[in-house]
């Protein structure tokens, strides 16, 4: 990791000797000037450009505010740090509005080494996020134009259709000579095969008179935006000379510049209809329909095809090692790596299919088949499809294998969302697995739900729970303005008779049907007291996020067992936050007020989980809660969905109304950091940051973790 410099001004050089020394203790670059004026630091600073200013405040030296603005003139701004002899509120103040980053009392040299850290973090971040939000705008830029060239494309395609269907007598001239004609132009001009036009120019038919103003038109058809009109003689070999209008008109096709012309000899003028605007359905990198248009579909679909007998599934497709690959390509090249992709999927499934890019490098498809293994064979020839493609981006060669989830609609599923979340749960099992592989998702257990059954559920469950077949992971919750001390998410994982992982979300289903999801949650709790509890005795400044369900929050005794656990685990009450679902809190708002309030006379802190989902603001209102999460359904396509982005800026407003920090979950791309960024949010969750581990070693502190946050390009 490189050495940071840091700069300190001083008045003399024995002022500076104990900061100096803590500093380059802890692997610092350290130099020290004492400059008369502001001129001395310009001149200094013209060769050499610290990271960090720390400035002990003195008569004999240039003031504060010509420092900073010095400082503030570098495209990437310079943090300061005063040392004051007193700290008082009054100098915290008025070096704050001067510009300074923090004020440290001189002396406190553990305090200075802490802050220095810290403006150094949120400085790298800052710095980072810059470059980001250029590389978002060229990428921006760059979707923009592919949009428009799949516009293009998807335009023409349809100008053909149209044109093929026409009466009228419709073709394409380049450089004069026919690229394109329908049915009806060759048959004007005695063709019985389109083809056989091709490559003949189109004097060869106008009566020489008007070839003057002809080739005029044909040499600039970009002239005017108006259409252009023309009365010609034709001279046709088995017709004979027939008089004609031409209306010529300026249009790209096959990638070239043209004029199209449309020849009216008689009868109704007809005109091709408007072109229907379909984009909005579909994704601008692969043409492929988009998130919200899939699940449209789905939602749809799913209640016929139950009713009917269909075969029908959900088949969701996530490209493995993804990440990895796009930093060894570049994002330009993993877009087209992306679009590859597509044209495999759709190659396989048809057009037949419903097909989506429902995230950053997920697919889904909602798939028909005739027979009952169809849905897995198909499965299968697309993962053997993508293993074994080879990919050539300039320089670099390269290939991927995707995991695949099946979700199979029946009488058990039979909600879109339902629908989808399995198949994404089976994606997940498929990539927890190893990656390369299939998972179907299973609806054995969801017919087990049944009433005459539920007893054996409650032994499988119970069985579970007796064998102590669970272990917890970890994901950081990463802050974005430079709070120190470190947060993460404790999720839980369960392993079958096997030994195999299980997600929670098929368990839990059905734990949560019956009283064991109590038992099961004050598992969790115990199990992540005791590891907050080892984590205490190395870091203080550790917290944790641990969930509840809806039974679990409603136990009356719940308050006071987290007291007594709180107790002999040694721990405070405000490292721990407990996280309740937006719908919980909806439907049971008296219930989680009541716990709500309990938590925090113990000094525990309470977030809302999954905000923005059920579309409930006014909970937070009713609620004087800690934390809001936005749910990860707003957070996907983020950069490119304005509905998101609207939905997102106005949790961010409510959260600042109620001063509640806020939290995005399943930050999964750099391209919606960039987003966040700007909306000021204070802490982001997902597999950009790091994904679930049983580890609890992320390392908050180090500039160099977090800079591994966003995934810039600085080749």
């Amino acid at each position: 990791m490189k050495s940071h410099d840091v700069l300190i001004i001083e008045a003399t050089k024995d002022k500076h000797k104990a900061q100096a020394a803590v500093l380059i203790q802890a692997g610092y670059s350290v130099q020290s000037i004492q400059p008369d004026t502001i001129e001395q630091l310009e001149e200094h600073l013209a060769t050499s450009r610290p990271d960090i200013v720390v400035y002990g405040k003195s008569e004999n030296m240039p003031d504060l505010q010509s420092v900073i603005s010095l400082l503030v003139q570098d495209s990437d701004e310079i943090p300061l740090i005063v040392i004051a002899s007193k700290l008082t509120k009054r100098s915290v103040t008025a070096a704050e509005n001067c510009g300074a980053a923090a004020v440290v009392q001189n002396g406190q040299s553990d305090n200075l080494l802490r802050t220095v850290k810290k403006e150094l973090r949120s400085a790298m971040l800052y710095r980072r996020i810059g470059r980001l939000e250029n590389e978002f705008e060229l990428i921006q830029l760059q979707h923009r134009i592919s949009e428009l060239e799949n516009t293009l494309r998807e335009n023409e395609a349809r100008c053909i259709d149209l044109t093929e269907d026409s009466r009228k007598a419709i073709a394409y001239i380049h450089e004069g000579i026919h690229i394109y004609a329908n049915r009806s132009y060759s048959n004007l001009l005695g063709f019985d095969d389109d083809d056989e036009i091709i490559g003949t120019p189109l004097l060869n038919w106008v009566d020489l008179h008007h070839n003057v103003n002809l080739t005029k038109l044909l040499h600039n058809p970009f002239a005017s935006d108006d259409i252009t009109k023309l009365k010609v003689q034709l001279n046709l070999d088995d017709a004979g000379p027939i008089e004609a209008d031409m209306e010529f008109s300026a249009v790209s096709f096959d990638n070239k510049f043209c004029t199209q012309i449309m020849v009216h000899t008689s009868g109704e003028r007809e005109i091709p209809k408007s072109l229907p605007d379909t984009f909005k359905h579909h994704d601008m990198i692969t043409g492929l329909f988009n998130r919200q248009y899939f699940m449209q579909v789905l939602e749809e679909d799913i209640s016929t095809s139950v009713k009917s007998g269909m075969f029908q599934a959900v088949t969701f497709v996530l490209l493995d090692n993804f990440k990895a690959i796009r930093e060894k390509i570049g994002v330009s090249d993993s877009d087209a790596l992306i679009s590859e992709i597509a044209g495999l999927i759709r190659e396989i499934y048809g057009q037949e299919n419903t097909i989506a890019r429902f995230g950053d490098y997920t697919f889904t498809i909602l798939n028909n088949y005739n027979y009952k293994e169809g849905a897995y064979q198909l499965a299968e020839t697309l993962r053997t499809k993508i293993e074994k493609h080879i990919m050539n981006f300039n320089e670099h060669t390269t290939s991927t294998t995707c995991s695949i989830g099946i979700c199979v609609i029946n009488e058990h599923v039979n909600d879109a969302q339902n629908a989808h979340s399995r198949a994404d749960l089976a994606c997940e099992l498929a990539r927890t697995s190893g990656g390369n592989q299939i998972h179907v998702h299973s609806t054995t257990i969801d017919a087990q739900i049944d009433r005459e059954v539920e007893e054996k559920m409650d032994d499988m469950v119970r069985k579970t729970i007796d064998e102590d077949r669970f272990y917890l992971v970890y994901q950081p919750v990463i802050s974005l303005n430079g709070k120190s001390g470190g947060h993460y998410e404790v999720l839980l994982r369960v392993l079958d008779e096997k030994g195999h992982v299980i997600l929670p979300g098929q368990f839990l289903s059905l734990a949560e049907k019956s009283p064991l999801i109590m038992e099961i949650d004050r598992r969790v709790i115990q199990m992540a007291f005791k590891a907050l509890s080892d984590m205490h005795k190395k870091e203080e400044n550790t917290s944790f996020f641990i969930k509840l369900s809806g039974e679990t929050l409603a136990d009356p005794q719940l308050p006071e067992w987290i007291t007594q656990q709180l107790k002999e685990n040694n721990l405070r009450g405000d490292p721990v936050i407990f996280e309740i679902p937006e719908s919980v809190a909806a439907n049971r708002p008296h219930e989680t007020q009541a716990f709500v309030k309990a938590m925090q006379a113990l000094d525990c802190k309470v977030a809302i989980e999954h905000f923005g989902y059920a579309n409930k603001p006014e909970i937070i209102k009713y609620l004087s809660v800690n934390f809001l999460k936005i749910d990860g359904s707003l957070i996907n396509n983020l950069a490119t969905s304005k509905d998101n982005q609207k939905k997102v800026k106005s949790i961010v407003d409510l959260a600042r109304s109620t001063d509640t920090l806020c939290i995005a979950e399943h930050v999964d791309d750099a391209h919606c950091l960039v987003m966040l960024w700007q909306y000021s949010i204070d802490y982001i969750q997902g597999n950009l940051v790091q994904e679930p581990s049983k580890d609890l070693t992320h390392d908050f502190e180090d500039e160099a973790a977090l800079a591994g946050i966003i995934e810039t390009d600085e080749r």
